[in-house]
């Protein structure tokens, strides 16, 4: 069984990660074994090497993420490692350009909930592969885009008549990072959204 860190808080204003973690052990049940971390500020880059793959909820980013925590995650995944970030846990980007560059976007806020089209893009890939467009109630997020990372936009979704991506993987260093937007509270894992955090997961262990 390969190994899983979970950044997330249980204790959070907007996205707890209590009721998501059990979600997650679900989806990965068999292939990771998930461990929740929410003193993620003290992160090293020799702990984070014990993982196979590391998923980011963080809700307390701001508050609680720091820049030695921050350099050890690039650092983490530069050497080879793996990073799922997960809805607010792409917010981490606004904070250091670092982690910006890490995640390929710059989180810039988002409206209240709507029901949002998400759709597959043309982009040939084994984690989008058979993918089905759905509609969801969701944070529409966006971003400022880093142009110097290579994406591959895997899905996209719809919102006031702007296309915004909204699963997107690409390499950094050795390593390879997968983001994807949809997961405001336990509702969001439906059908496709789980199959896309499945396929996430064995992407990064090159088993699919």
């Amino acid at each position: 069984m390969k190994k899983a860190l979970l950044l997330g808080d249980r204790v959070a204003l907007y996205h707890p990660v209590t009721g998501v973690d059990e979600v997650l052990r679900g989806i990965y049940d068999g292939v990771f074994d998930i461990t929740l971390e929410e003193d993620y500020g003290k992160l090293t880059l020799e702990r984070l090497k014990q993982y196979d793959m590391v998923i980011s909820y963080c809700d307390r980013w701001r508050e609680k993420g720091t820049k030695t925590a921050a350099a050890a995650l690039v650092s983490y995944v530069a050497d080879g490692g793996n990073l799922l970030a997960l809805h607010n846990g792409l917010v981490m980007g606004s904070s250091s350009y670092e982690l910006a560059l890490l995640l390929g976007a710059r989180f810039l806020g988002h409206p209240s909930q709507v029901l949002i089209d998400y759709s597959k893009t043309d982009v040939d890939h084994q984690i989008s592969e058979r993918f089905e467009d759905f509609k969801t109630t969701e944070e529409s997020y966006m971003f400022d885009f880093d142009d110097f990372t290579k994406k591959q936009v895997l899905v996209e979704s719809r919102y006031a008549k702007s296309t915004i991506p909204a699963v997107w993987c690409h390499k950094y260093g050795w390593g390879k990072v997968v983001c994807v937007v949809p997961g405001h509270q336990t509702e969001s894992f439906h059908g496709p959204v789980k199959k896309i955090l499945y396929k996430a997961g064995l992407w990064f262990i090159d088993r699919i």
